[in-house]
């Protein structure tokens, strides 16, 4: 992380705290170079990368209609009920970040 101070591209993270049920990370940092602190907020977006290149916020809603959607047209597939239904939610635990 660079210093908005004098723009050293090091830091340390003396600190780390997170807020609104760990969706942000509030980290404390100092500079090696001028010795100032500074706060840092990271906030986890999900994104999913199309195969064009683009990348779009993740809409768990619009991605499981589209789920259905699609499931619906592979009918001629083979598959019970339950499997149709169980599919968006295994898709969107497989998209899970681990860590």
């Amino acid at each position: 992380m660079r210093c908005p101070y004098c723009r050293h591209a090091d830091s340390r993270v003396v600190d780390s705290r997170e807020a609104e049920d760990g969706q942000i990370i509030r980290r404390r940092r100092s500079c090696p170079e001028c010795g100032r602190r500074f706060t840092t907020v990271e906030e986890a977006v999900l994104a999913v990368v199309k195969r064009s290149g683009v990348t779009e916020p993740f809409d768990s809603l619009q991605d499981f209609e589209r789920e259905i959607a699609s499931l619906r047209a592979a009918s001629n597939r083979p598959a019970s009920a339950t499997q149709h239904q169980s599919a968006p939610q295994q898709g969107e635990r497989a998209a899970e970040p681990v860590g």
